[in-house]
């Protein structure tokens, strides 16, 4: 367990509630989000965080809610969305050659869009017919841009059950498809990361609290060449009553199948693998078939989990929930998923760094 003397808190200049932090592809940059509209970088330099950088949606921002990096082989690119269903994509720039400063980048708008419709000119690049027609009234509750070898797409999660995909390998956006997953209350979206063996597959979920109300995880079977096709789970759905917070694939270095962890009321671990005879099996209507199966429940939360990520390897899975803890849990070849560690702080411990952060506006050792 990490001790309160072990942590730090880094002072993040938002001026309202944050609401989402995201790191870079090798954890040397950090984003941040935050009711205020704006969206700041960090760097990392010789152990020490630093503002590098901030900027906003307009001249008078609504909250922003999600924020997230795109892979460092398509530059420094980042994605944000607000309350009131804007969507902003920043790509980082070269400033001009007589900036002589330490950071000699700035950050760009590459493109705007609320609701599927692109602004200005961008307008007449999107299919307007396609995109507009089934305009949502509904917040974006998610951001995700999928793994690098499929591209710099970006997909969008609407609270009312629609996700939409966009092309941003051009110079400009292009809007893709949108899938119906006829569920209400989506709350996050993972992509599977295999980059040849297996098909690519979006997972999307939903934090209805009303267990009655059908499926709270849909899998989608992505293809650049056609529409996204929905894969059969309705087993696993049996299994999933609660509302789910997270979603997260692992790296994938080869493994016949894909690993899901689905966080909830507690987290679940499924693997899952193309059937017997399915491998690239799909047609243009119908997904191949998937053998789910559930491997363990980690339930040492004891409460709501909200979020779940993996390291680098696919080896690790760290979880946070409403018990105050920040755990990692390991697995090995022969044995179940463990707790390996935890992170704790009494309250009183965590008003006094929080207070002691707050007043300082020193940048942070790491």
């Amino acid at each position: 367990m990490m001790g309160s003397d072990e942590l730090k808190f880094l002072h993040n200049f938002h001026k309202d509630f944050l609401h989402d932090t995201a790191f870079n592809f090798y954890g040397t940059r950090m984003a941040t989000c935050s009711s205020d509209g704006y969206v700041r970088i960090y760097d990392l330099h010789d152990n020490t965080w630093r503002q590098s950088g901030y900027f906003s949606l307009s001249s008078q921002p609504g909250p922003m809610i999600r924020v997230i990096w795109a892979h460092p082989e398509f530059g420094g690119i980042i994605a944000a969305v607000s309350y009131d269903r804007f969507v902003n994509v920043w790509e980082e720039a070269p400033t001009g050659p007589n900036d002589l400063s330490e950071y000699a980048t700035k950050w760009v708008p590459k493109d705007q869009f609320v609701d599927a419709f692109l602004f200005g000119a961008a307008e007449q690049r999107l299919s307007v017919t396609d995109a507009g027609t089934h305009s949502s009234t509904y917040n974006t509750v998610a951001i995700q841009f999928s793994p690098k070898h499929l591209g710099l797409i970006l997909t969008t999660v609407f609270f009312d059950g629609r996700i939409r995909i966009f092309d941003f390998q051009g110079p400009n956006a292009v809007y893709k498809e949108e899938i119906q997953t006829k569920m209400s209350n989506l709350s996050c979206i993972s992509w599977s990361t295999a980059r040849h063996h297996l098909a690519p597959l979006i997972a999307v979920g939903s934090d209805d609290c009303n267990s009655g109300t059908g499926a709270k995880l849909q899998l989608w079977e992505y293809a650049p060449d056609r529409k996204a096709v929905k894969v059969d789970l309705t087993s696993v759905n049996m299994l999933l009553q609660n509302a789910i917070k997270d979603i997260q694939f692992a790296p994938n270095f080869g493994q016949s199948y894909h690993l899901l962890a689905v966080a909830s009321n507690d987290i679940d671990l499924f693997t899952i693998k193309p059937a017997k005879g399915e491998l690239n099996n799909s047609s243009e209507n119908k997904a191949q078939a998937y053998d789910v199966t559930r491997i363990i429940t980690l339930d040492d939360h004891g409460s709501t989990v909200w979020k779940v990520c993996w390291n680098v390897f696919g080896s690790a899975l760290y979880s946070c929930g409403d018990d105050g803890r920040i755990r990692m849990w390991k697995g090995t070849i022969n044995g179940p998923w463990k707790c390996e560690s935890n992170i704790s702080l009494q309250a009183e411990a965590l008003e006094r760094i929080r207070s002691d952060a707050s007043q300082s506006t020193e940048p942070v050792s790491t």
